[in-house]
């Protein structure tokens, strides 16, 4: 007797436990990548991670954890191709194993220059694995900003930018496997990281200049999905 009340009881807990885990997921989940050689955490992307973060109620955030170096000793001495190589691999990572937990939250990325890199690697390929499957699906937008891939003529440029970055996508490159229509990649003739410019200034300005605009297509995809 003791048998048979104990096992729908223990098929009861057994269910409940991911409806509670799902419960506590948040609508709207942030990933933001920082910066060559800035400390771990957000770098000068947390500016617009925190106006999306504001924008929806329960919203919550976190930072990729990788390199963000270029052979410097401050932050560790990797090369900038590993670190990229091992910051994409984080994205992949973070975004995959959240939708396995949140199958349901919508996922927004935020990428400044080296983390705007490997943000762009996770989206449209070019260093090892890709987002694929529901976690691709789960990421309803996509920025970056003052990204060294940068290269003229994609479609989802913004900026005065009409030439390419240190680290550029070949001419005629195609993002894939995400959707073109997901991502905006800011950068400005000036920057001498994602453009030819020779004003390092400039390349810390995509938050102050384009912060409001990159919000607002933010808010209009997720709201959409």
């Amino acid at each position: 007797m003791k048998l048979t009340l104990t096992l729908p009881l223990l098929a009861t807990l057994a269910s409940a436990t991911p409806l509670e885990s799902r419960q506590s997921c948040p609508k709207v989940h942030v990933f933001g990548a920082r910066e060559t050689t800035v400390p771990q955490g957000y770098g000068t992307s947390q500016g617009l991670v925190d106006m999306v973060v504001q924008a929806y109620s329960g919203a919550t955030k976190a930072a990729i954890v990788y390199p963000a170096c270029g052979g410097q000793s401050n932050c560790g001495g990797a090369s900038y191709e590993s670190s990229a190589s091992t910051g994409t691999a984080a994205v992949v990572k973070a975004v995959t194993d959240f939708n396995k937990k949140c199958p349901d939250t919508k996922i927004v990325l935020v990428g400044y220059s080296q983390g705007g890199q490997i943000m762009d690697n996770a989206l449209c390929g070019g260093a090892g694995a890709t987002l694929a499957g529901t976690a691709l699906a789960s990421v309803k937008a996509a920025i970056f900003m003052g990204d060294p891939h940068n290269v003229a003529g994609l479609s989802y440029n913004v900026g005065s930018c009409k030439n390419k970055g240190f680290s550029a996508r070949p001419s005629g490159f195609k993002c894939t496997p995400a959707s073109p229509s997901i991502i905006q990649s800011y950068c400005d003739s000036t920057d001498p990281y994602c453009c030819n410019g020779n004003d390092a200034n400039s390349h810390q300005q995509y938050v102050n200049k384009y912060g409001k605009e990159a919000l607002a297509f933010i808010k209009k995809l997720v709201d959409a999905a």
